[in-house]
């Protein structure tokens, strides 16, 4: 049983300002020792408690850097890595039978919000020139980061794509409301304080008759926290203010999108050695861990397709689907 907390507390979501729940005592990166991971006793939902996010960290990649000289994981590594989970993105809307045509001939239109070095963006143009694609994304040093690697990478499979400055507040909805076809946000929920806010502004850029929008974030039922204390100990940190499971992601937007069909997927990300090492080692693989592009045997694909339909691993994805495909 979760023991109870007496700090003063204020859900995210539902408001409630009722005792929360304890969830995590130690939070990876919390200088002050005073943030704690707690769980709303109303609605569910997992978040920090202060919930504060730094957006200064972020726009000067201070997460990134964080693996870097924490884990030891080269730069490269991860540039590699950001290749190979933009190109699993780019293939999951087929997966999911979306096909980016619209019904009018016009080219599509799809923007990736909190974009960051641009890869998923890239992968995108790439693929699908007939798709019209752009990213906004916070951080002019991510953007520039990425522009240059992309530029370097020389590689005709990630060109550089169209890039935007800028934040998603409401006078950005203001002037581009109901312009896009489709609308992702790769693991960008959980880093900020409002996240049913952001949720309904980006649903506002999606036209309403037959767009799509697309939400992957950790998630809190990966079974591998209760199986590896130092994963737990990992995945608990203080640029992740939240900490959804698929009900309560289901149920944000459901709310918010009553007349919409809302799917929520599990999709797991790392690999089964990486998952293995975590259980036997109880300790991270550090300069490279395992991300795989395609199931590599039949072990791996059993595992995977398992934790995605029990919805036990590392990552859930929701779909929301607008207007006349809903």
């Amino acid at each position: 049983m979760l023991a109870r907390t007496s700090a003063e507390f204020r859900c995210l979501l539902c408001a409630s300002e009722d005792m929360p729940a304890a969830v995590q005592v130690a939070i990876k990166g919390d200088a002050s020792g005073q943030l704690r991971a707690v769980q709303c006793l109303s609605c569910s939902h997992v978040q920090l408690s202060p919930p504060s996010y730094d957006l200064g960290l972020y726009r000067e990649d201070g997460q990134v850097n964080f693996v870097v000289d924490h884990y030891g994981t080269p730069i490269e590594t991860l540039f590699d890595h950001s290749a190979i989970e933009a190109r699993r993105r780019a293939a999951r809307f087929a997966a999911h039978g979306e096909t980016l045509r619209r019904a009018d001939g016009r080219p599509a239109r799809l923007l990736d919000i909190g974009g960051g070095y641009g890869f998923f963006g890239s992968a995108m143009t790439a693929s699908r020139p007939d798709v019209e694609t752009s990213v906004l994304e916070p951080s002019e040093l991510r953007v520039e980061t990425g522009r240059r690697h992309l530029g370097e990478r020389a590689d005709p499979d990630f060109p550089v794509p169209a890039y935007e400055v800028g934040l998603l507040d409401d006078a950005y909805v203001a002037r581009h409301r109901a312009s896009c076809d489709a609308v992702t946000l790769w693991h960008v929920l959980e880093h900020v304080e409002d996240p049913l806010g952001l949720m309904r502004r980006a649903g506002e850029l999606v036209r309403p008759d037959g767009g799509s929008l697309w939400i992957e974030v950790p998630n809190a039922d990966d079974e591998l926290l209760d199986l590896s204390p130092a994963y737990r100990q990992r995945s608990y940190m203080r640029e992740h203010i939240s900490y959804f499971s698929a009900a309560v992601l289901e149920r944000m937007a459901r709310r918010l999108f009553p007349d919409a069909v809302v799917e929520v997927a599990g999709y797991q990300r790392y690999g089964i050695f990486n998952y293995f090492h975590w259980i036997h080692f109880n300790a991270p693989q550090g300069a490279k861990p395992d991300l795989f592009e395609r199931d590599r045997w039949w072990l791996e694909t059993s595992w995977r397709t398992t934790r995605e339909a029990a919805r036990t691993s590392d990552a859930l994805l929701l779909i929301v689907r607008f207007g006349d495909r809903a």
